[in-house]
């Protein structure tokens, strides 16, 4: 039987909601610029997808690494190009939407307010298909701590409690040495 207060009370329910924080501004900031771009014709339809695609997937990022708790210098192969070859993979696809939504649109309505709405609506749909699938990827693989259990497991504990930070998992080098409380800390194997 699931123990639903616990999952409630874990890291995964934390992290989704971060990132559906994340995710709301990354399509805020997509959407407006969108609209701006395209709706006052400063560019076509696939440009301003790419326009809002570019500000969306770098306010996207720094978010994403907000929601798992990332610091520091992001791992290249593990975080960096999974992270951008999905965002690439919403680029081509809201693209593509974009373009259809536009040569559609004229079909569909008569006045340039709808249209743009509509390309609108398109582009932001899109977007919302990609959400949940982005997630799993996101926490099980490119935000994924190998030392923890599950992704972020390991930055939620040591958010509650810093002093724990030498716990089971807890390494500071390749060695995979526990790290030392102080500079007299000796371990066992060399005592006699």
């Amino acid at each position: 039987m699931i123990d639903l207060r616990g999952f409630l009370r874990g890291t995964l329910p934390r992290i989704f909601t971060r990132y559906t924080l994340g995710s709301v501004a990354a399509a805020v900031v997509s959407e407006v610029t969108l609209l701006v771009a395209y709706g006052q014709k400063l560019l076509g339809a696939q440009a301003a997808a790419v326009a809002a695609w570019a500000l969306g997937a770098l306010t996207n990022y720094l978010l994403a690494r907000w929601a798992w708790k990332r610091r520091g210098r992001p791992r290249v192969l593990r975080e960096l190009l999974p992270f951008w070859a999905t965002s690439v993979t919403g680029l081509l696809l809201t693209t593509w939407a974009t373009g259809v939504a536009h040569d559609v649109g004229p079909r569909l309505f008569a006045t340039d307010g709808a249209r743009v709405l509509f390309v609108g609506a398109v582009f932001l749909g899109v977007y919302g298909v990609l959400f949940l699938a982005k997630f799993c990827f996101f926490h099980y693989f490119v935000f994924a701590d190998p030392r923890a259990g599950s992704a972020g497991e390991a930055d939620e504990d040591e958010e509650a409690d810093p002093g724990e930070a030498d716990g089971p998992g807890a390494t500071d080098g390749p060695d995979g040495a526990a790290p030392r409380r102080s500079r007299s800390h000796v371990p066992s194997t060399t005592r006699k």
